[in-house]
């Protein structure tokens, strides 16, 4: 019996950091894509609203540039072996186009704003001489502080986000587990057991995501019946307010009343938090994040719980293959 209990514990350990990485890939899909194409010897500002960090997605040396876009100029270092497209144009070996993807990463990823330099010379070699690149970026704005409300069976939980703000899903989880469930406790003579509604992140998403203000009722009508008559469920739903520009066009609405008088600019209009806050190189140590949390508007219900700033959802990591 020992065996089989350590064996259990050793694949609910397993299966958890894929459900959030499931999650997260679901808020991802949800966030507007940024992209910035820049001259390869330009300085790059990527920037994100406060209560969100970069997210890196793409970092590539694109299309050759015209000459009337990027000048280009006399190459000082020694050519490497490259793929000839025709008589003006070249790509970057793999090697050289992971380089920039790990600089930008290294640059940039979980901070709210960034500065970088994309020179091919910092890599003492010039693929592509006598001609310039475009560097061509695509990042998202990610929360990184989430909150969490739970409501036991038949309670409503009331979702709702200051002027400007839109709530944004990280999770949801509906049904019972045996090892987090002091809050709903099962009726007397009730035997506990784990059953949880696959889908229920999905659709507490369709109910609230990209919305100022939604309602999710904690019972069978809106999320199942993952467990057996009798038992009593209970929903936990982990979530954030983020400003409208970070999701996606299908999330858009009419600005409310009390969002009218005020504009809304695009990141370019952003102003850095330090203008000095940049990064050259592996010479240089990369900036500390100056983010800040969107302030809450406390829902009105009474099974409410506000956790502490709760980790990043799983990192991404760098691979030859790209972001994780």
């Amino acid at each position: 019996m020992a065996q089989k209990t350590g064996l259990l514990v050793i694949l609910w350990v397993a299966i958890i950091p894929l459900h959030r990485a499931d999650n997260l890939e679901l808020l991802l899909d949800t966030l507007r894509t940024h992209q910035k194409a820049a001259c390869d010897e330009d300085m790059v500002t990527l920037i994100c609203p406060r209560g969100t960090t970069i997210s890196i997605q793409v970092a590539q040396y694109g299309a050759a540039a015209s000459q009337t876009s990027c000048s280009p100029e006399l190459a000082e270092y020694q050519p490497v072996a490259v793929e000839v497209l025709g008589d003006t144009s070249c790509t970057w070996p793999s090697a050289l186009q992971y380089s920039l993807l790990q600089t930008v990463v290294e640059a940039c990823q979980k901070k709210r704003q960034c500065k970088f330099h994309t020179s091919p010379k910092a890599f003492g070699v010039d693929p592509c001489p006598g001609s310039r690149r475009f560097v061509e970026v695509a990042y998202k704005c990610r929360p990184y502080e989430f909150r969490s409300k739970v409501g036991c069976e038949n309670d409503v939980l009331h979702l709702s986000c200051n002027p400007h703000s839109r709530v944004a899903i990280y999770s949801a989880q509906y049904g019972r587990t045996e090892y987090d469930s002091i809050q709903c406790p099962q009726p007397r003579g009730m035997k506990e057991e784990t059953c949880m509604e696959p889908y229920a992140t999905e659709t507490a998403m369709r109910e609230c995501h990209g919305k100022r203000r939604c309602v999710l009722s904690a019972d069978s009508k809106m999320f199942g019946k993952p467990c057996r008559t009798g038992s009593r469920t209970y929903l936990k739903v982990v979530y954030t307010c983020v400003p409208r520009t970070v999701l996606k066009e299908r999330y858009e609405s009419a600005p409310e009343e009390d969002e009218v008088a005020h504009v809304v600019y695009p990141l370019e209009h952003e102003e850095l938090d330090d203008p000095g806050d940049r990064w050259w190189g592996e010479s240089a140590v990369p900036p500390a994040p100056a983010v800040a949390a969107v302030p809450p508007q406390r829902p009105h219900s009474t099974n409410s719980t506000r956790e502490e700033p709760s980790p990043s959802p799983p990192g991404q990591h760098l691979s030859k293959n790209g972001i994780k």
